[in-house]
């Protein structure tokens, strides 16, 4: 799963709702492949970003990979992806995007 580019959605709770029926759906599908997502996104807004952990608890449950990316020099998307990291005490790659 990838999400990529802005949140700026006219009702975030629509698109974040469906995001988290998939997590759902997925766990419940009895696979043993391991979910993998990367999110790599320009901007989001403060009611993205409580979603996103939101979302990210989700994923969590499942103990899904979760990839954030961001551009060289962009540390305010990388500093968001550190700090969902620690507030979540969960292992999220951050990794540059080349």
């Amino acid at each position: 799963m990838e999400l990529d580019g802005k949140i700026v959605a006219e009702n975030p709770l629509d698109f974040f709702d469906r995001l988290n029926r998939w997590v759902e759906e997925y766990a419940t599908s009895k696979t043993e492949q391991t979910l993998t997502v990367g999110i790599r996104l320009d901007y989001f807004n403060t009611v993205a970003s409580k979603l996103l952990s939101k979302f990210f608890i989700k994923l969590i449950a499942i103990n899904a990979t979760i990839n954030w990316f961001h551009e060289n020099g962009d540390e305010e998307i990388k500093e968001a992806g550190e700090d969902y990291k620690i507030m979540l005490n969960y292992e999220i790659n951050i990794i540059e995007k080349n």
